[in-house]
């Protein structure tokens, strides 16, 4: 008997370069400097513009050459605050976009990119390059033909959290009429550049650091258990794992652990290899529409479904699931136990009442879960609103 040989294609990013454990401002005039850019949009978190130097003093190094700064960009990307940042980039006609900050800002500067580069005047224009949460699509979503020339217009990323937008050429925007997510993608919607700043890292908030490496650790896991994984995404995947069982803690133990900050950045870098290649399930799908329906942030949300959506899965893939458990140094513990103990570890929530769902709100997300394209795709198959709902319970408490 002949063993059968798996073809497998894996397209690499048009993400450029990763500069890790570098100091941000200097880094990023490197960058700056070398693409001779006189025209820069900064897109930045709003507490690090309103309650540090740090805009300040990327004003100062660029000499000029920021010609403005948008610092209104909510969680969870609304998509009015999208179209606030668009109509001031138009203004500075710019030639360099730069995000300072997490996801949110990370994937807004996408869709501003988005809108520049095709040259989009109105929402419904960009609409039409949405993907939507019930699995429609806009008329020119997912079809890369209308991205005929490279982007002159890219992002160099300055991530101050762990949960790996910089990673993915997606962009994930609210509808905050109907509380939905919608999806906008291209082939170069990747930062171009990420700089990784350890030292930068320490004025993230606590919770928001850990509970985004738990975003990450999802990306990680869901892509192990995915049907999609193969050798090549697999060693990447639980070596984040690894990174993130010993630097998540000593990071509790000594928030100015340096060291600690760095192996955690470098374990986002891994575990993000896979994004747009790998068909993520229950866990992303689910905390989408927590994210979005809910309010709940999207590292809460990764904290609370990913143990629950392990153990409902186990009667499918249990045995598949067991190097994750020991990838997280627990080789006794399931691997939903394993990520349940880290979770409590890191002193975050772990349930869906911790993260203040009602009992009145499972009813709505398990109607819109069922329906999600992600979660279509989670390993164990979920073919109704019972399944999301038994899944749910397991989060309940």
């Amino acid at each position: 008997m002949t063993d059968q040989v798996r073809q497998i294609k894996f397209e690499y990013s048009r993400l450029e370069t990763v500069i890790q454990g570098a100091d941000a401002i200097s880094s990023l005039i490197e960058q700056v400097d070398a693409r001779d850019s006189q025209r820069v949009f900064l897109l930045a978190s709003r507490t690090l513009h309103e309650k540090t130097g740090l805009v300040a003093e990327i004003d100062a190094a660029l000499d000029g050459r920021l010609k403005d700064v948008f610092a209104e960009i909510p969680a969870h990307t609304p998509r009015p605050a999208v179209m606030a940042a668009l109509d001031r980039a138009r203004s500075c006609d710019p030639d360099l976009l730069v995000t300072l900050g997490g996801g949110s800002v990370i994937d807004a500067a996408k869709a501003v990119q988005l809108a520049l580069q095709q040259k989009l005047e109105s929402e419904q224009q960009l609409l039409d390059y949405a993907q939507f949460a019930d699995g429609s699509r806009g008329s020119k979503a997912g079809d890369f033909s209308h991205f005929s020339e490279p982007s002159i217009l890219r992002q160099i990323a300055i991530p101050t959290t762990l949960s790996g937008a910089e990673f993915s050429n997606n962009a994930g925007i609210t509808d905050p009429v109907k509380s939905l997510k919608e999806g906008y993608r291209g082939p170069d919607l990747y930062p171009q550049v990420i700089i990784y700043d350890p030292a930068l890292s320490c004025r993230t908030p606590q919770w928001l650091w850990l509970s985004t490496a738990i975003r990450s650790l999802d990306h990680a896991v869901e892509g192990y258990c995915s049907a999609d994984a193969h050798s090549f995404l697999e060693g990447h995947f639980l070596h984040a794992l690894r990174l993130f069982a010993s630097s998540l803690p000593a990071t509790v133990d000594d928030p100015a652990n340096l060291a600690a900050r760095s192996l955690s950045q470098q374990a986002v870098w891994l575990a993000c290899c896979g994004l747009g290649q790998v068909r993520h399930g229950a866990s992303h799908g689910i905390g989408y529409l927590l994210g979005a329906v809910c309010g709940v942030p999207h590292g809460y949300t990764s904290c609370v479904m990913l143990p629950a959506v392990l153990q409902w899965n186990s009667e499918f893939n249990g045995k598949r699931q067991q190097p994750i458990a020991e990838a997280l140094g627990q080789p006794d513990l399931s691997a939903g136990q394993a990520v349940r103990k880290l979770v409590a570890r890191l002193q975050l929530p772990q349930t869906l009442q911790d993260v203040g769902v009602s009992r009145q709100q499972l009813a709505k997300i398990a109607q819109l879960a069922s329906r999600h394209p992600v979660v279509q795709r989670n390993p164990r198959t979920i073919s109704s609103t019972e399944d999301v709902l038994q899944v749910l319970e397991l989060a309940w408490s």
